[in-house]
């Protein structure tokens, strides 16, 4: 019995030390709101950008081609 108690208090001791999780959740959560504040800053308006440069090319190359494909005599 006296065995028992004594590993019973030495895993309650070195639980003890085991560090404690709170605000775990809370740091995920930051960490979260922080990278979609800063896509939101600086990813998406290049983004826009470049998504506005690929239409304008698109549309010249179908300008072109229409006018070669369709060109009218």
């Amino acid at each position: 019995m006296n065995t028992i108690l004594m590993i019973t208090s030495q895993l309650r001791t070195r639980f003890r030390r085991l560090p404690s999780r709170k605000g775990f959740g809370l740091n995920e959560v930051i960490g979260i709101a922080a990278g979609i504040i800063i896509a939101v800053v600086v990813v998406i308006p290049g983004l826009q950008g470049f998504a506005g440069n690929i239409l304008n090319n698109l549309t010249n190359w179908w300008n072109n081609m229409a006018a070669n494909v369709f060109a009218t005599p």
